[in-house]
């Protein structure tokens, strides 16, 4: 059988016209059934052309092929995290606060600042604090009186503004946006809450800062191939698809961008702007227009994630759109012939969104179209049979399951916040951030979850979820998520071998990429190695 393995390697080199780059010596977890392991790589024209030994792999190399020696280093397939939100801050005059300061600190940050001028002042803050009585408009108002002050919720569900952000942003107890409402008094009028739409569709009236949306795609993607990460799937809330891709082109960065369309302060049904970009354009061949993303609820840390069990204080969160509201938007989706990505963080949620599946088209339309659970606190095991009839992917954030001690006991007591459970359903799952953008601190979480713990996965199980895992979130499959022969060469040689056991759970965010390639071109390397 070895033998047939090897001729078969040199039958599938011979078809290729060269060899260009040769990677040897090395530990290599390909993440292909057909062939797990290896310790050499060849690549030509930007894709692999065979793995195997160093022997069979160093027999391809001409004397014009580059050689790189792995140094014995793990070798993976190039992470694809599957939820970022790379995208446009405000203009701001930035509070640093730690996530748990209280509203006493926050105050104090606030009182520090100048109260003239016409900046922006921006910082996040903590669910205690977005819930506190205290911090209210009136309270905002005499802290900054004239200049526009924004608190965000550190989970992005929720913020506070003072009057002058009101009227900058044109806030409105009679012109709330779609999937979105504002907090009011006890006499009726508007506390300074915002949630949901209400938050994010009215931002996009700001100022736009091509600038700084550069400045930020361009560090964010150093980080992340320096992590060992060659492909994103980005969701730019409240940024124009044209102005993010432009700017994205302008950083040139190596990174593989999944540009996701994210609508904004429009009824749920109406087309999403920018049907004009195409899926893939010569122009761009690094990035994939495609997906359509709505944000269902909130989240259980805000108490807005909508849920069939109460809540400690009573409440059961909210949907952002009502069962018909749902029922449009997937039928729009599926129209268009889209794959639907769905903020759904609550089992009511989840079980609207079934409903709302079977009512708008057959499961096997679903199936084909692989709607998406982004992040899916809320799948139940009572909903598991149906969510994988209508072909649901699951995309879970490892760091969501790091919860404060309350938050965790309730997920636990529902046994909601599935993640090994998914795997034995058969329910695809995929990896994304959402929060942390290391893969190696999500491993870390992923493999002794805090609100969770019976849903840990192994070492490899976060590896496929974050290569192949992922690639089958966006139908890309067939390009990328393995190190096997036809697919894009993506990989990344890391600085420790994250699938060793010797190596303790703790040590694992320590981890970094020595080189980073994609489509065999190196995005980043360690210069000592």
């Amino acid at each position: 059988m070895r033998a047939i393995a090897v001729a078969c390697l040199f039958f599938a080199a011979a078809d290729a016209a060269a060899v260009d780059t040769v990677l040897h010596n090395g530990k290599i977890w390909t993440g292909d059934p057909a062939q797990p392991s290896a310790s050499a790589i060849a690549i030509e024209g930007g894709r692999i052309v065979a793995t195997g030994s160093d022997e069979a792999i160093l027999a391809l190399a001409t004397k014009d092929s580059r050689r790189i020696d792995l140094k014995g280093h793990r070798v993976v397939p190039g992470i694809n995290d599957a939820h970022t939100h790379i995208t446009l801050g405000l203009p701001s005059l930035d509070i640093e606060l730690p996530r748990d300061a209280g509203s006493t600190q926050v105050r104090e940050a606030i009182a520090a600042l100048p109260t003239t001028g016409d900046g922006w002042i921006t910082a996040d803050i903590g669910m205690d604090v977005l819930a506190d009585p205290a911090m209210r408009r009136a309270q905002l108002d005499a802290l900054q009186p004239t200049r526009p002050l924004l608190l965000t919720g550190w989970t992005g569900h929720g913020m506070l503004v003072n009057s002058a952000a009101q009227r900058a942003l044109g806030l409105s107890l009679d012109d709330v946006p779609a999937g979105g409402w504002l907090g009011r008094d006890a006499s009726g009028a508007f506390d300074g809450r915002v949630y949901e739409y209400a938050q994010w569709s009215p931002r996009t009236g700001l100022p736009a800062r091509p600038e700084k949306l550069r400045s930020v795609i361009a560090l964010d993607s150093d980080a992340l191939l320096r992590l060992g990460v060659t492909s994103i799937q980005n969701m730019a809330i409240g940024t124009p698809l044209p102005d993010f891709i432009t700017a994205w082109l302008e950083t040139g960065t190596p990174l593989r961008l999944r540009a996701i369309r994210t609508p904004l302060a429009r009824e749920p049904g109406q087309p999403p702007d920018h049907l004009e970009l195409p899926a893939r354009d010569p122009a761009r061949p690094s990035i994939t227009v495609s997906g359509t993303k709505w944000i269902l609820d909130g989240t259980p840390m805000e108490g807005g994630a909508a849920m069939r069990a109460a809540y400690a204080d009573g409440s059961h969160g909210r949907l952002n759109f009502d069962p018909a509201g749902i029922e449009a938007l997937l039928r729009e989706i599926a129209g268009r012939g889209d794959q639907p990505l769905l903020h759904v963080s609550g089992d009511a949620t989840l079980a609207a969104v079934l409903d709302a599946l079977q009512a708008t088209a057959s499961a096997e339309t679903w199936r084909a179209l692989r709607p998406r659970i982004e992040h899916g606190e809320g799948l139940a095991p009572d909903l598991v049979a149906r969510a994988k009839e209508y072909g649901v992917v699951l995309v879970q954030n490892p760091s969501h399951f790091m919860l404060p001690p309350a938050e965790a006991a309730y997920l636990d007591a529902h046994r909601l916040q599935p993640l090994a459970d998914v795997l034995t359903a058969g329910i695809p799952l995929a990896l994304g951030s959402d929060g942390p953008p290391s893969p190696w601190l999500n491993m870390m979480f992923a493999i002794a979850p805090a609100s969770r713990p019976d849903q840990a996965l192994s070492r490899e199980q976060v590896l496929r979820a974050y290569t192949a895992g992922s690639a089958f979130a966006e139908s890309s499959e067939q390009e990328k998520g393995r190190l096997a022969p036809g697919q894009l060469a993506d990989l990344a040689v890391l600085s420790q071998d994250v699938l060793d056991e010797a190596v303790p759970g703790q040590a694992l965010p320590g981890t970094r990429s020595l080189l980073t390639m994609g489509a065999g071109e190196i995005g980043w390397r360690d210069p000592g190695f």
